[in-house]
């Protein structure tokens, strides 16, 4: 970052002008969400720099020694240079100096290396007792060393249970006012000297300079400038790569399958949405799997838009959808892929299925289990936690897997302020899910994996990375004598739909077996097969003459299967006069079809309804009559309630990325703005109302830089007066600030500010 001033800049606004593009550029691709809207001049981007919302979503990407330098910028009294610094968390200056670097860039902290400010958001994010220290009181102490040993040892054993935090203590209340000369007890003794200070009737506290006096010039006990190192075992990686390869082809099985019973019996969707728990323990034992491992297999699927809430008549079922269908024509590298990517980018966050939510409004809210599919599994900081675990098996290294728990430690220190208790389970869950995936095999991270991590990854690219670990689709099975066929790789998918049409899956694997029955036939005959169809069949794809078991089988079944017929018919009408029926099956009604049972009974499969609206149209007077013959009166029309709409969760911010162009589009805005300012005509006696946003940018600005600034205030009966005030704070549409008259700070409505300007 290159300035054009050598000499400290009097406020961030003026810092920031003498950034070059490169530096500017740098800065809104860190901090994206300072583009938009994009700001007018560089006042405006230095007021959005400041504010609590940008700076909180800077902080919370930080790691833990970038909050580390943050907290004891934040607790040393200004100026700071970068020797205090060190010193301050105890680690040297070539260490602490490219960091410092970092956060100028990020504009969390301004000025220069000699006299370092954090923006004033930070002190306010990272609390009044930054590294548990204290306030800063304004009293002149003296020997700081001889104050404590004359308050004696008892004296400091307390000031030593104050020195690292936190900084309170909850005392007795005096009966009297205390000196050095009435004093008694220890903490007494300390208030006398003003080794601790009053804060209520009940609390002291240690004023900051004593802390850090105690702690020796430590604003921190210890910090870690390096992530924690990633403790694990060595496996083979090739045989990490290979187990991996075969999860993804089991988790693209069980998939399928679970999409097929979808498909054949599909669940309905709970009235707080999602899927139910025996529905998921039933679809678990269908499709070989374990309940939580079928619940996650249904939230990728979900991801992956498989799968959807679909209008059955007056209720709503779990089915597949059309994007199903089109997967079917990919190979497996590119259905694996696919699934991968809804993972990764998605937000659900499949670990809270099964547990309570702590996020109801209600107790009764709060102590509902969630559910698979439900529609309050969506957590934004999901896909960033994924992103952090892969990248730290990544570190581990080819053929390491490293101990959930460090993986765990390693994330931590990375996003030390996101999630907390939340973020460690979302890392555990990330592995795990990464495990099912086929992304790490034995622990460690599979080879194929590792394009997740490349700047913009594509389902291609990970579809060419496991596509030489993947088998070949094969169209031959094996026949045995036990009614079993033995298919010894992923079967073609043609061949795989008439073999599951037939036969019922056994177990996958390598090998997949499926088992012939009496039903599994009969389904097959259902479906519109021949006997000599499912002969032909058979003797073309095994490899093996087809045994006489299963031949018998198949023309056993085929004997009696349709001895008995069935159908469907939505209406019937029935006529003792055979002739009306005559001439109603030669009438041809529009958009009704009929087929005559008996003499006297026709049958249509349109509902009675429409059958019943068309006979009257054509001047027939017909009655409606229930199941058991009665006569059915009708009412007026029953309508249902509005479907009940879901909505996902609202979070308060958003990840997203500005493309070169947007950047550059938004550093010519700024320059230009600036250029309208310097070029504005100065003062002629006139004062002109200023725009909102130029006002608040001015405030701001002054707050951070601790400068006067004059303001044109209108009050509630519209009478405008002009004062000078010191601003220390611009937040939820009012200015806290120190007014010339008074010594205490007041609050002022900022849009009944109309003019606001520096004050040299």
């Amino acid at each position: 970052m290159s300035t054009t001033e050598p000499t400290r800049p009097r406020t961030l606004a003026e810092a920031l002008r003498g950034w070059d593009d490169a530096a500017l550029g740098e800065l809104l691709r860190r901090r994206p969400d300072l583009a938009l809207p994009i700001p007018a001049d560089t006042g405006q981007l230095a007021a959005r720099v400041t504010s609590n919302a940008s700076a909180a979503r800077a902080i919370n990407r930080l790691d833990e020694f970038g909050v580390d330098l943050l907290e004891a910028l934040s607790a040393l009294p200004e100026p700071v240079n970068v020797e205090l610094l060190s010193q301050g968390v105890g680690q040297p200056e070539e260490v602490v100096r490219p960091r410092v670097t970092e956060l100028l860039e990020l504009a969390l902290v301004w000025g220069t290396e000699d006299d370092l400010r954090p923006i004033r958001a930070v002190h306010e994010l990272l609390g009044p007792t930054p590294a548990g220290l204290g306030p800063i009181t304004t009293r002149h102490f003296g020997d700081l060393d001889q104050l404590i040993d004359d308050a004696g040892p008892d004296a400091r054993a307390v000031l030593d249970k104050l020195t690292w935090g936190p900084p309170t203590g909850s005392v007795e209340k005096a009966d009297r006012p205390v000196t050095i000369a009435s004093a008694r007890t220890p903490v007494e003794r300390l208030l006398a000297r003003g080794l601790v200070v009053p804060k209520d009737a009940n609390t002291v506290v240690l004023p900051r300079q004593i802390g850090l006096h105690l702690r020796g010039g430590r604003v921190l006990a210890s910090t870690r400038p390096v992530p924690p190192p990633l403790a694990g075992k060595k496996v083979s990686a090739a045989i990490a790569d290979r187990a991996a390869a075969g999860a993804a082809l089991d988790l693209v099985r069980l998939v399928d399958r679970a999409l097929e019973q979808l498909g054949t019996e599909p669940p309905p969707v709970l009235r707080t949405g999602g899927i139910g728990v025996r529905e998921v323990r039933s679809l678990a034992a269908k499709i070989g799997a374990e309940e939580q491992t079928a619940a996650a297999v249904l939230e990728m699927a979900y991801a992956a838009g498989l799968v959807a809430a679909v209008e059955v008549g007056t209720s709503e079922m779990w089915l597949p959808t059309s994007a199903y269908d089109d997967r079917l024509e990919l190979d497996l590298a590119h259905r694996w892929a696919q699934l991968v990517m809804a993972w990764f980018s998605g937000l659900r966050a499949i670990g809270l299925i099964g547990r309570r939510d702590s996020t109801g409004s209600t107790a009764a809210a709060r102590e509902r289990l969630i559910n698979a599919l439900a529609p309050d599994l969506e957590r934004l900081l999901a896909p960033e936690i994924r992103v952090l675990a892969l990248q730290a098996l990544a570190e581990a290294g080819a053929g390491t897997a490293p101990a959930p728990e460090t993986v765990v430690m390693w994330v931590a220190w990375h996003r030390p302020r996101r999630g907390g208790q939340f973020r460690d389970d979302l890392v555990e869950w990330s592995v795990s899910e990464a495990a099912l995936l086929g992304l790490t095999g034995l622990g460690a991270l599979a080879a194929h994996a590792k394009p997740l991590l490349g700047p913009e990854p594509t389902a291609d690219e990970l579809a060419e990375a496991i596509s030489p670990l993947m088998p070949e689709p094969v169209s031959e099975v094996l026949l045995q004598a036990d009614l079993t066929a033995v298919a010894p790789g992923p079967l073609v998918r043609t061949v795989q739909d008439e073999l599951s049409a037939m036969a019922d899956v056994e177990s996958d694997g390598g090998a997949g077996v499926y088992r012939f029955s009496e039903s599994s036939v009969r389904r097959a005959f259902d479906l519109g097969r021949t006997a000599e169809q499912l002969h032909a069949w058979l003797a073309e794809h095994s490899r093996t003459p087809v045994p006489q078991p299963l031949t018998y089988l198949v023309d056993d079944v085929a004997r009696r299967h349709g001895v008995l017929r069935l159908g469907t018919a939505s209406t019937y009408l029935r006529c003792d006069d055979e002739n009306v029926l005559t001439q109603l099956l030669n009438s041809n009604l529009p958009g009704v079809r009929f087929r005559r049972l008996a003499p006297t009974v026709v049958v249509s499969p349109s509902p009675p309804d429409m059958v019943l609206s068309r006979l009257r149209d054509a001047g027939l007077a017909p009655l409606a009559e229930t199941f058991d013959g009665a006569l059915h009166v009708t009412g007026a029309p029953r309508r249902g309630e509005a479907p009940r709409r879901r909505t996902s969760r609202d979070f308060n911010e958003s990840a997203f990325d500005l493309t070169d162009d947007q950047v550059k589009a938004v550093i010519e805005k700024v320059r230009a703005g600036d250029r309208i300012a310097a070029e504005r005509p100065g003062d002629d006696g006139l004062i002109s109302p200023a725009a909102p946003a130029e006002t608040i940018a001015v405030l701001t600005n002054a707050a951070e830089a601790h400068t006067r600034t004059w303001i044109v205030y209108v009050d509630h009966n519209g009478h405008s007066s002009e004062r000078i005030v010191e601003p220390v704070r611009v937040a939820d549409g009012w200015l806290t600030a120190y007014d010339e008259t008074t010594e205490t700070p007041r609050t002022y409505a900022l849009h009944r500010i109309s003019t606001a300007r520096p004050v040299d």
